[in-house]
């Protein structure tokens, strides 16, 4: 039987399995139960983080030796236990040794925490790869505010802001776009009121709550009390943040009108490259694909948190461009997360559901997959997606660049991009790669070995079966 770290073991096989294994974010060996005060502790970072179990009976080195269990034994971890708060109830799984000797394992399960953040003797802990270690207080306060989320968001706060304070024409423009969409909640002729009602942007006593002035607000009447809508876009003449701005626009409107803004400026600044189709007609398109720029926007305007100071920034450099947004990712995402397929946990979920009505957004929870697989079919790349407790940036590079994974570029010659834009479609072997940029084996094999130095791709297996590969885009 096969032991799954999110599954439950129950034979001696499985604790063999996971012993080998060694140590890690999910799991943690105890020798005994005597270091019970120091199990429960890291039981507490574990319902902090994705949940894991605590398994007594197996020493650091990953040999299992068990204990003596008594009815005692079970009722000590119990107590060890009481000093998590909120309170957890352990589940305590025991394993018998095959050695007729009458030791046990004793396994300790908590599931990721539906009350964070918790605390052990009023410290709250986190882990970091296989330790347990202090939680930072702006990891608790981001806690905090998940829990609070499904009844306390920013975004269905009282605005203080009457139906005046709307920008009516950009509700009727979002009323028929999303007709249009087929995604609606409305009939064709709804009034203002109708429309807002609708989408949740209205508060107990009828007036637009702070997500509709976000969202349609109009500019004049955001004034100083919503300093943190709008943008700002700035091209940069070089790859740092610290060389001269060629262009430097502010933008302070609402959502969706920065939006607009902000997709202007991409497509005034990137270049647009001409092809000529199948028919010798001249097609130009932007260097990066229009959609992928436009679903990094909407990201970034829908779930932003906007009780932090600061602005969506909007960044063209010479390699990339950046799109920062105020405000770390939530529920427990990180950015390797952002590669696969994820839940969708929305920070603000009726302003998103807007954006996905008008049809900016084209599915929920899936607009970073959608940005990656529309790079890989351009042949730019991966984009790299960063986080910390500020702020989450979205990297995606120019044509003739290619973003490591910690998102520094490189600058690429045709060959090169011609053999990482192959790669990032399917892995191939080396005379498969030579034979579809058709170049010499020689070159092929210098150019690889080029890559790799650089941290772009990797090889995996021996021999004929050997493959080559992008670097995993979440590696340092």
């Amino acid at each position: 039987m096969c032991f799954d770290e999110t599954g439950i073991m129950t034979t001696f096989e499985d604790i063999t399995h996971i012993a080998a294994k060694g140590e890690s974010e999910a799991i943690e060996f105890k020798a005994s139960t005597g270091q019970r005060t120091e199990a429960a502790r890291t039981l507490s970072a574990m319902l902090n983080g994705r949940g894991g179990r605590v398994i007594f009976g197996i020493q650091p080195t990953g040999k299992v030796t068990g204990q003596e269990v008594g009815s005692k034994t079970l009722e000590d971890i119990t107590n060890a236990c009481q000093e998590i708060k909120p309170r957890l109830l352990p589940e305590i799984e025991r394993i018998s040794l095959p050695d007729c000797s009458k030791r046990e394992i004793l396994a300790v399960t908590a599931a990721s925490g539906a009350n964070k953040p918790y605390s052990h003797k009023g410290n709250y802990y986190m882990r970091s790869g296989a330790a347990t270690t202090k939680m930072p207080d702006e990891t608790q306060i981001s806690l905090l505010l998940e829990r609070a989320h499904g009844t306390q968001r920013w975004e269905t706060e009282k605005s203080q802001r009457d139906l005046d304070s709307i920008d009516d024409d950009e509700v009727c423009a979002f009323r028929d776009d999303a007709i249009a969409a087929g995604r609606a909640k409305f009939e064709s002729g709804a009034s203002v009121v109708e429309v807002l009602l609708a989408l949740h942007l209205l508060d107990d006593d009828g007036r637009p709550n702070r997500g509709a002035v976000a969202l349609f607000g109009r500019a004049d009447a955001l004034a100083s009390q919503y300093p943190t809508l709008g943008c700002r876009l700035v091209t940069v003449g070089g790859t740092e943040l610290g060389e001269e701005f060629r262009d430097d626009v502010l933008v302070e409107a609402n959502a969706f009108a920065s939006l607009r803004r902000a997709m202007a400026f991409c497509d005034e600044h990137l270049h647009r490259p001409v092809q000529i189709n199948g028919g010798l007609q001249a097609e130009v398109g932007l260097e990066i694909p229009r959609a992928a720029v436009r679903e990094a926007l909407a990201n970034a305007f829908g779930h932003r948190d906007y009780s932090v100071a600061g602005l969506v920034q909007v960044r063209i450099f010479s390699d990339r461009l950046e799109v920062w947004s105020p405000g770390g990712l939530h529920f427990g995402l990180t950015p390797a997360d952002l590669y696969e397929h994820h839940s969708s946990h929305p920070w603000n979920p009726n302003m998103v559901s807007c954006l996905y009505r008008r049809g900016i957004v084209e599915q929920l929870g899936s607009g970073t997959l959608r940005i990656a697989r529309m790079c890989t079919e351009k042949g730019l790349g991966h984009p790299v997606f960063a986080s910390n407790s500020a702020s989450v940036t979205c990297s995606i590079p120019r044509r003739g660049y290619w973003l490591r994974p910690n998102g520094t570029s490189i600058i690429t010659e045709n060959s090169e991009s011609a053999i990482l834009a192959k790669l990032a479609n399917e892995p191939m072997s080396r005379g498969r790669l030579a034979a579809q940029v058709d170049v010499s084996p020689t070159e092929i094999k210098e150019t690889l070995l080029r890559l790799r130095t650089l941290g772009l791709v990797r090889i995996e297996g021996h021999g004929r079966g050997a493959q080559w590969k992008l670097s995993n885009p979440t590696q340092k």
